[in-house]
């Protein structure tokens, strides 16, 4: 463990370095960790939970962010310091992000934001990619800086839904994120796009049948389900 951010409310950044040369998976792609120890030999894997990958692949270290849900995580906010080994193993999820002509709609609720980022940090010069992201209040907003830099960019679409306060130093709406906000804010791209849904199951279920009772596909909607 090389790092750990709070964010406050219960959430964290981690950066863990690993023991391998570069780091390999697909944007969107999650990994398991493991609180308890691990015997390689033994074939068996100790009980875990799983964390989209927040980091670009091809580094010497990864980068999680979670939320004090349960009593797993509550371990994790407990036991995890700078400096302590932990066991992971990646990669694993069909949640991966691919370059199309049409407009890429990347919606994100909380700590949902996550899967996106090892896409975003990807260089580009073309194409269209519209972040929808919404939380509750500024300090919830995960990797501000990299947003702050994104931003500039000709590609890159910030649409941020607070619900609670103002925010400093980026575009916002206030209120909560929804399919209809997504609807007015891309006009008649919405019916082109594909789309990426990730945050709490709630989110992505109301999400998805809002999407499907405006008409748009079940091929065109990309669900962060993690099995």
């Amino acid at each position: 463990m090389s790092k750990i951010q709070s964010f406050g409310s219960g959430v964290y950044e981690l950066e863990l370095t690993v023991p391998v040369r570069s780091t390999k998976f697909q944007p969107g792609q999650f990994l398991h960790l493991t609180l308890d120890d691990f015997d390689p030999t033994s074939g068996w894997w100790p009980e875990s939970r799983v964390f989209s990958i927040a980091s670009e692949p091809k580094q010497t270290f990864v980068t999680i962010v979670y939320s004090v849900k349960g009593n797993y995580t509550k371990r994790m906010e407990d036991e995890l310091v700078v400096g302590k080994k932990i066991w992971i193993k990646l990669p694993y999820g069909d949640f991966v992000i691919q370059e199309k002509d049409t407009p890429l709609v990347l919606v994100a609720g909380g700590t949902g934001v996550s899967p996106y980022w090892p896409f975003l940090l990807k260089p580009r010069e073309t194409g269209a990619v519209h972040l929808f992201y919404g939380v509750r209040e500024e300090n919830h907003i995960l990797f501000f800086d990299k947003i702050q830099i994104l931003k500039s960019q000709k590609w890159f679409h910030l649409h941020l839904m607070v619900e609670n306060g103002s925010v400093k130093d980026l575009p916002y709406k206030a209120g909560r994120l929804s399919v209809s906000e997504i609807k007015n804010e891309l006009g008649e791209k919405f019916d082109l796009a594909d789309f990426y849904l990730s945050g709490p199951p709630v989110m992505i279920k109301t999400f998805k049948n809002d999407l499907t009772s405006l008409g748009i596909m079940d091929s065109k909607v990309h669900i962060d389900e993690w099995e």
